[in-house]
């Protein structure tokens, strides 16, 4: 092999010849011939090094700025969407809806319609996707998962999945359906309004809606009075006092508040009881005449 002799164009050659020195005898030349155990004798300036060191800091600064900067080119991630169910897992009991949002939101570009679907895997568990085909044109979507949990279903853990597809790109989001023993059969009453405001000598209504809890059914025996008790105080009356409430269903009574012109101006409570056997519930009325 043969070298032809470096010419020193530059400045900056000093720096660079011991390194150029080193190559040479790296390959068993040097300017004189053979290579020789004195071309050893001299060592490299320490100006060289540190510019060697210099150059490979600054070489590896920018390799790892390009890295995790991007700066040197990859190819673009193609169109697609995300898929999520919120809440992930809810528990439930027979006889029941489960109610569950399922969000879409598109990455890279992608705007089409994703179709969603699931399968019922488990008797007595029938999902409802409302809609079935979202639009990601404007970047997100979302869905609405109903799961009707029939009235003999086992209690356990069940697992759905939701399907998103558009044309090739697929993904499926799951969540889990905890079917719990169901509650002992109840119900419950309110009023609305729950705040009368009247004039004396005037009257008001307030209406009572008693729900069935857990496939409760019967009648139900309706009071209320008034607190505190005063001469010509406010009276209450009911219609009905007894109300019949189907398995899943709720009743209405219509509670009257009456004053006279002497009614005392002041605030007072209606107390109203619902009583059906054992089970027993109330609930109240803030009044205040004026």
């Amino acid at each position: 092999m043969t070298l032809k002799r470096i010419r020193k164009p530059f400045a900056i050659w000093p720096f660079f010849a011991p390194l150029v020195r080193l190559g040479r005898v790296s390959l068993g030349y040097t300017r004189s011939g053979p290579l020789k155990l004195d071309s050893f004798k001299r060592p490299i300036p320490a100006y060289t090094l540190l510019l060697v060191l210099f150059v490979g800091m600054a070489g590896g600064a920018y390799a790892s700025l390009a890295l995790t900067q991007g700066v040197f080119p990859s190819k673009p991630n193609p169109p697609d969407f995300s898929i999520g169910i919120v809440p992930p897992s809810l528990a439930t009991y027979p006889g029941s809806l489960a109610t569950f949002t399922v969000r879409l939101t598109s990455l890279s570009g992608f705007a089409g319609s994703v179709n969603l679907t699931t399968v019922q895997t488990v008797t007595g568990i029938n999902p409802l996707v409302n809609p079935n085909s979202v639009s990601l044109l404007t970047g997100n979507a979302t869905s609405i998962l109903t799961l009707s949990v029939g009235s003999a279903t086992p209690t356990g853990i069940y697992t759905v999945n939701m399907t998103g597809s558009s044309g090739k790109v697929s993904h499926i989001a799951q969540l889990f359906l905890v079917v719990t023993p169901a509650p002992p059969a109840d119900f419950t009453i309110s009023a609305n309004p729950s705040v009368i405001i009247l004039n004396r000598g005037t009257s008001a209504t307030s209406s009572l809606t008693l729900t069935s809890l857990s496939g409760f059914s019967g009648n139900i025996m309706i009071s209320a009075t008034v607190s505190p008790v005063v001469g010509n105080g406010p009276t209450v009356s009911l219609n009905p006092t007894i109300v019949t409430v189907p398995p899943g269903g709720m009743v209405n009574s219509l509670l009257t508040v009456s004053t006279s012109g002497t009614t005392p101006r002041q605030g007072y409570t209606v107390f109203v009881i619902a009583t059906s056997g054992a089970l027993s519930h109330s609930t109240q009325i803030g009044l205040t005449v004026q």
